[in-house]
C-alpha cells in the first residue's frame, strides 16, 4: 500500500511539473508585447532613414567629396536622355537609356550655362555649340 501511495505521489509530482504554470501571461499581453516590439523596429527604421537623408550617404562614405557632378541633361526621346557630367576637370557627354549608358564624347571643363526660366532650351543650344567647338578643335589637331 505504501508503494502504491508513493507511486501515486510520484505521478502527481510529475503531472504538476508538466502542467503549464499558472503564472503564464494571457494572450492579450503577448499581443501587446509583439505590437510594441514591431513599433520599436519600425521606429528605428524610420529614424535611421531620416538620419541618412539628413546627413546623406556621400557624407558618411567620403565626407561629401564625391567627384562626379551632373552639369545638365535634356530629354531626346521616350526614356532617353543626353547628360553632361563633370568628373574632375573633364566633362563627359553620356547617352542614357533604360538599358545602358553610352559615352558619346569628353571635353575639357567649360563654363556652366546660365540657369534661367527657359534653361533647357539654352542648355541644348549651349551643349550643341560646346560639342561643335570640341570637334573643331579635335579636327584641327588631326590636320
Amino acid at each position: 500500500m505504501n508503494r502504491l501511495i508513493a507511486l501515486a505521489l510520484c505521478f502527481w509530482c510529475i503531472g504538476v511539473n508538466a502542467a503549464p504554470a499558472a503564472t503564464d501571461t494571457p494572450a492579450a499581453a503577448n499581443l501587446i508585447q509583439i505590437t510594441l516590439s514591431l513599433l520599436l523596429v519600425v521606429g528605428l527604421l524610420v529614424g535611421f532613414s531620416v538620419l541618412f537623408k539628413k546627413f546623406g550617404m556621400n557624407r558618411l562614405i567620403n565626407n561629401g567629396n564625391f567627384p562626379v557632378k551632373v552639369i545638365g541633361a535634356i530629354s531626346i526621346g521616350n526614356n532617353q536622355r543626353l547628360m553632361v557630367i563633370e568628373v574632375g576637370d573633364e566633362w563627359i557627354v553620356l547617352g542614357v537609356t533604360p538599358q545602358q549608358i553610352t559615352t558619346i564624347t569628353s571635353m575639357p571643363r567649360q563654363e556652366a550655362p546660365d540657369s534661367t526660366a527657359n534653361g533647357n532650351l539654352k542648355f541644348a543650344g549651349w551643349m550643341q555649340s560646346a560639342i561643335e567647338k570640341y570637334q573643331a578643335k579635335n579636327n584641327d589637331k588631326k590636320l
